[in-house]
């Protein structure tokens, strides 16, 4: 594919304006701020467009530095390029266009139905990103980026073997990152989803649990009032026990119809009252005398009678106390506060309602400590989401495992192409370039392996300029594409200029070459 026309209607500071080209070298010579630079980048807008960015970015990015000067509302223009002896045009319109891309065969007068498509295939299939990694250099950008890696990578594995380019690795590891990143979020809304009804039921569980303790509160009162009038009511019925054995006879005396007797029956309480307090004061009288006389004698003979007088006023008071009968027994203990069966089973209850939330509990924290994220109402686990998600990563493993096979396999054919153009521009200096997955370069010498820092700066263009011509074979498929540098030997010296410009009159492409100086021009008048 060579590039015939320019027709620069409005892009930057051009407006209306028409370049031609011809096969094999062709130097655009101007000084800083004439423009070159813009004609770079509209020769990559024909071929795959502008993309406008969001935000920030919108502020710095292409679409908006190459904006019109003279007439904003007009951004467009066309080129003309040439493929197996036919003439094609390409329309491009940057802004918001409602056809803002048409292809039009000039040769057999037919507009393309497909443009977007029809012009991939004018390139070879090539991508934006790996036409700007290669052929596509622009200013003080000789050097390569991940990008070009990932590029290699995906045209080897495409194209091993069996060369079906219609299988693509990238874009089916690209689609399994994707489906498993989407699952990698759902399984995260809904370990999320988990740790919320964990919250809740332990929520529950916690006011239950509070409930309970107030309602056992509520029945330990009344225990506790029964337990303390309960025992009162023993120590009583025990006091009385022998009385009630004693008088037991005469209850049953009295039933038959003779006198019945109860203790303290009969006797009014101040006769009792009178008496107890008549012989307490006599025991206290003979106390008191005890003090005032000197006689030993007589001391133990009024002792005598002190404990015998308070023992009759006790056993006054004890022999003729009323004493309560079973009746009265009976409707003491009926009066005790009984606990209320509503607050029972109100308790028991909750009780169940507690028993059944631990359970639920448990089954939740046992589901979320074995990492998964969901459970039914029954309490069985469905680990479907975890399953995919693992089925994914193994096979995404196991592609790129075998990616890499391959791409050591085929990159030898990149480090044989990259060599031999490193060998003729250096003019076999430096004749074996080594480049690993990841873009690393390595240079072998005879003596020894260098790396990038080692060298220096002119060498490192030379290495980056040999790696960027092979990879744009490489990646082109067949299809010669055309190589557009921008200020791309200005770290040159004259040997080192002199034997590139002669690989790439050799190569049978077509140049075009942007450049503020005359040395590329007195060069190839030289060669």
């Amino acid at each position: 594919m060579e590039i015939q026309e320019l027709d620069i209607k409005s892009y930057g500071k051009f407006s209306n304006h028409h370049m031609t080209f011809r096969s094999g070298i062709n130097i655009i010579y101007g000084g800083n701020e004439t423009g070159k630079t813009t004609i770079h980048s509209f020769i990559r807008a024909m071929l795959f467009g502008l993309n406008r960015a969001r935000g920030r970015a919108s502020k710095t990015d292409e679409y908006q530095l190459r904006q019109p000067w003279d007439a904003p509302g007009a951004y467009l223009g066309s080129m003309r390029i040439s493929e197996n002896g036919e003439i094609y045009r390409i329309d491009r319109c940057f802004d918001r266009s409602a056809k803002p891309l048409s292809l039009v065969c000039e040769t057999r007068a037919v507009e393309s139905a497909h443009p977007q498509e029809d012009l991939e295939v004018l390139l070879g299939g090539i991508s934006e990103s790996a036409f700007v990694n290669s052929v596509f250099i622009r200013q003080a950008q000789c050097e390569t980026d991940e990008e070009l890696a990932q590029e290699l990578r995906r045209y080897m594995l495409n194209s091993d073997n069996s060369g079906n380019s219609e299988i693509d690795v990238a874009q089916a590891l690209q689609s399994l990152r994707k489906k498993k990143k989407q699952l990698e979020q759902q399984k995260k809304k809904e370990n999320e989803a988990l740790e919320e009804k964990i919250a809740q039921k332990q929520g529950r569980a916690d006011a239950l649990r509070s409930e309970l303790e107030l309602l056992r509160q509520q029945t330990g009162y009344y225990q506790s009032q029964n337990h303390g009038r309960s025992q009162s009511g023993d120590d009583s019925r025990n006091n009385g026990y022998s009385r009630k054995k004693d008088y037991s006879q005469n209850d049953s005396h009295g039933q038959n119809g003779t006198s019945k007797r109860t203790t303290g029956q009969g006797v009014p309480s101040w006769i009792r009252i009178l008496l107890c307090a008549l012989f307490f004061i006599a025991g206290a009288l003979t106390l008191a005398q005890i003090f005032f006389t000197q006689e030993n004698q007589l001391r133990i003979f009024l002792g005598v009678f002190t404990v015998l007088f308070w023992g009759m006023a006790l056993g006054i008071y004890l022999l003729f106390r009323p004493a309560r009968d079973d009746s009265e027994e009976d409707t003491s203990q009926e009066s005790f506060p009984q606990c209320p069966p509503e607050l029972l089973k109100e308790i028991q209850n909750r009780e169940e309602a507690y028993d059944r939330l631990k359970g639920e509990l448990e089954i939740l924290y046992q589901t979320h400590a074995r990492g998964e994220t969901s459970v039914s109402d029954s309490g069985e686990v469905p680990g479907g989401i975890d399953t995919e998600i693992a089925a994914l990563t193994l096979a995404i493993d196991r592609i790129c495992e075998i990616s890499d096979r391959i791409y050591q396999a085929a990159g030898g054919q990149l480090n044989e192409r990259a060599s031999a153009i490193l060998e003729e521009v250096t003019g076999g200096r430096y004749n074996r370039i080594v480049i690993d997955d990841t873009a690393e370069i390595r240079i072998h010498t005879p003596s020894r392996v260098l790396g990038l820092n080692q060298l220096s700066g002119g060498t490192m263009q030379q290495i980056y300029f040999s790696l960027r011509m092979a990879a744009g074979e490489l990646l082109g498929e067949n299809m010669t594409l055309p190589v557009i540098l921008d200020e791309t030997f200005a770290m040159y010296d004259d040997r080192r200029l002199e034997a590139t410009l002669r690989w790439l009159k050799q190569s049978g492409r077509q140049v075009i070459l942007f450049t503020c100086q005359n040395r590329e021009r007195e060069i190839l008048k030289k060669i």
